[in-house]
């Protein structure tokens, strides 16, 4: 990252190709180490003198970076090893990315790296650029301007041409880098080392990620938790965030909690926060180097177009937050400026009853800003004859400090206008001021800033009292391996102090009256077969019995809707089973993931499990505060609140998906081995006054590695 000598091999003097690029973009940019270019036909190349191969050097490079044919790269990095080379950078393409061979040539040239104690980056990455040290170990063609402007967001990207894109991009608009790194293939150097670099790195305020897939999702989530301690928040962009063709499983834990909703849920445990756009990470990424700890969530917004600001209002409306509301103070020191129905939020700056004289648009926002019930503005700049001054006047009345850029709160401006507002766009950019030129991108930013300012510690789960734990002598031993019914899977649940209703089953009609007797009318039948997942959609499931001709009736009609519906199945019986009324069915189920480990995942159960698909998904164990604030963002909550004058059992709720992830820590293990499994609670019938667990079953599959 801070190189004293590079060695560009395949270095040229032409710009069509790669290793010419790099060598122009490393002496352009102001690069203050030794530079060794490599190649054995030229004695120097603009201007350098240069060297026929890397043993040649008069110093070992601290960095080697190759921009030549894949063939010739194993030569190159032996080469590079035996000299003491100490980093490589591959910009070179077809390796794992390109097929089996390719991924066997990877494999061997980081065998080779690792065995002389040499660290890869790539291959198949467009390199490094850090403007923080003045090092530009990169071809892209957006490197070709003048300028490397210096920021304190770093960026580490799994696609090189986007990193290149966006690098450019954001350059226009006000945005810049510490470092940003383009990782390819990750063959050694992996996105995490860089993320684990930057967490540590003076010149980095802020960490964006573009992730395509993780190599170590454990330690993403480590690395995660330790950016947060150490105050640097960290955004990402994620591809895969569709759920094509997800297949229905065992459970429909498994079905609702796949691989991109855990990792969904895990980021947001470890306040990693997603974003659809690179732009709109970066815009964030930029305002909160600014305010790391600032909490948004009420919006003041100021326009020279009462039009615009109306749109404004209600786009900020529309994405969760909300319009600031001004003290009486704050509006009557606007009513010097405005007449009464301008004095308000939003704020039509082109109402203004006083002339264009100095610092009055600049004035008015800074009273905004100083309102106490102003978390952050947004100035929507439309045409005015003043457009070339309004911005520049804006930020600098906001410094919070004379010497400094930063605003005293955060501001994000936006250009509704094209080549008119030019002028005005440069004398933000000369003071460092980040803008917008799209409505939808800023509120994006705010919107995402308020969902971080939802985030909670994390809290440190509690066993409870009664709760067993397989690792203790006397505890229960791990399930075999296979498929529990109902009946083996309620043993589990009540090993694990969850409540369950009462079943026994029946192997004849006679048999279910007899039951049904003893544990009391109503009852329920539901069939058992380990053929059958989904008993309601074959027709096997009969509630609301009350009488011993009502539990023939139902025995019979189950039997005739599973030879009809399902024809092939084993029926095992029919269980009978005490009916407990509720007012609410949930879902409570859980999971081994592959990448993090055991999972808990909760939300609307019984026949809106499909059609309620909104679910809360946490690492297991959780502590009981994370699981209502889980609770607080699914769309049943106001249940929980009192609706209608009626509270839910939420203590009770609570206390079982508690319950379940521990028992969900225990199937699994730990958090880096264990056996596979699936657990299903559904429905979890909810009444005011307690919570029971009344279907539920279980599979454990095979120990993992």
């Amino acid at each position: 990252m801070n190189p004293t000598s590079v060695a560009v091999i395949g270095a040229s003097e032409d710009q069509k190709k790669y290793g010419g690029r790099l060598l122009r973009m490393l002496l352009s940019h102001g690069y203050r180490g030794q530079v060794m270019p490599i190649n054995p036909v030229r004695e120097s190349l603009l201007g350098v003198t240069a060297y026929p191969d890397v043993g040649a050097t008069p110093v070992v490079p601290d960095v080697a970076i190759m921009a030549i044919p894949q063939p010739k790269v194993r030569e190159t990095i032996e080469a590079c090893a035996a000299r003491g080379v100490t980093a490589a950078i591959v910009i070179t393409a077809r390796f794992s990315d390109a097929g089996a061979e390719g991924a066997a040539l990877e494999r061997d040239i980081v065998s080779i790296a690792r065995g002389a104690q040499m660290r890869l980056v790539g291959p198949n990455c467009l390199g490094i650029i850090s403007p923080a040290h003045r090092v530009v170990l990169c071809s892209s063609t957006a490197l070709a301007a003048e300028g490397l402007p210096v920021g304190r967001v770093g960026f580490v990207s799994q696609s090189g041409a986007l990193m290149g894109t966006i690098f450019d991009k954001a350059k226009e608009v006000g945005l810049a880098f510490s470092h940003a790194i383009s990782v390819g293939n990750q063959a050694d150097l992996e996105l995490c080392d860089f993320v684990e670099y930057l967490i540590g790195d003076p010149a980095t305020a802020v960490i964006c990620t573009y992730i395509e897939g993780l190599k170590d999702p454990r330690r993403f989530a480590t690395l995660a938790a330790r950016a947060r301690a150490a105050g640097k928040p960290w955004l990402a962009v994620s591809s895969g965030r569709t759920r094509a063709g997800a297949q229905a499983a065992f459970s429909h834990t498994a079905s609702v909690a796949g691989d991109r909703a855990v990792f969904e849920a895990v980021c947001r445990e470890e306040h990693v926060t997603l974003l659809d756009s690179p732009l709109t990470m970066l815009a964030l990424a930029t305002s909160l180097a600014d305010h790391p700890s600032a909490q948004v969530g009420r919006i003041a917004v100021f326009s020279p177009s009462g039009g615009e600001a109306a749109l404004a209002a209600d786009e900020i409306e529309s994405a969760g937050l909300r319009m600031a509301v001004f003290s009486e103070a704050t509006r009557a020191k606007l009513g010097e400026f405005y007449p009464p129905s301008q004095s308000a939020n939003p704020v039509d700056i082109g109402g203004r009853t006083v002339g264009d004289g100095p610092d009055v648009v600049g004035e008015s926002a800074r009273i905004a800003a100083d309102d106490s019930g102003t978390d952050a503005l947004l100035f929507a700049i439309t045409t005015t004859p003043t457009l070339d001054r309004v911005a520049g006047e804006v930020a600098d009345a906001l410094r919070g400090d004379p010497a400094s850029p930063v605003p005293c709160k955060p501001i994000l401006y936006v250009f509704e206008t094209g080549r008119l507002a030019d002028a005005a766009r440069r004398s933000l950019l000369e003071r460092g001021r980040y803008f917008s030129n799209n409505l939808r991108e800023a509120v994006d930013v705010l919107a995402a800033w308020h969902e971080r300012s939802h985030y909670l510690a994390a809290g440190s789960p509690e066993r409870p009292a009664d709760c067993p734990s397989m690792a203790d002598e006397n505890a229960p031993r791990l399930p075999a391996e296979g498929t529990y019914g109902e009946t083996a899977t309620r043993d589990w649940l009540r090993r694990y102090g969850i409540r369950t209703n009462e079943e026994r089953l029946a192997h004849n009609e006679e048999e279910a009256v007899e039951i049904a007797r003893m544990l009391g009318y109503p009852v329920v039948l539901k069939v058992v077969s380990p053929d059958i997942v989904h008993k309601s959609d074959v027709g096997g499931v009969q509630v609301d019995l009350y009488s011993n001709d009502m539990v023939r009736d139902a025995h019979r009609r189950i039997l005739a809707n599973v030879s009809e519906r399902a024809s092939g199945a084993s029926i095992e019986g029919l269980s009978v089973q005490t009916q407990i009324k509720g007012r609410l069915e949930l879902i409570v189920g859980a999971r081994r993931d592959a990448a993090f480990g055991p999972i808990v995942v909760f939300g609307a159960g019984g026949v809106l499990v499909d059609l309620l698909s909104a679910r809360a998904i946490a690492r297991a164990p959780v502590d009981a505060q994370h699981v209502i604030a889980l609770l607080k963002r699914l769309p049943l909550w106001p249940l929980f609140e009192g609706y209608r004058g009626a509270r839910l059992d939420l203590a009770g709720v609570v206390e079982t998906i508690v319950r379940v992830s521990w028992l969900a820590a225990d199937l699994a293990g730990s958090q880096s081995a264990g056996v596979d499994f699936e657990l299903d609670i559904n429905p979890l019938m909810v009444s005011d006054v307690t919570s029971c667990a009344v279907d539920a079953r279980l599979r454990v599959g095979a120990r993992s590695a």
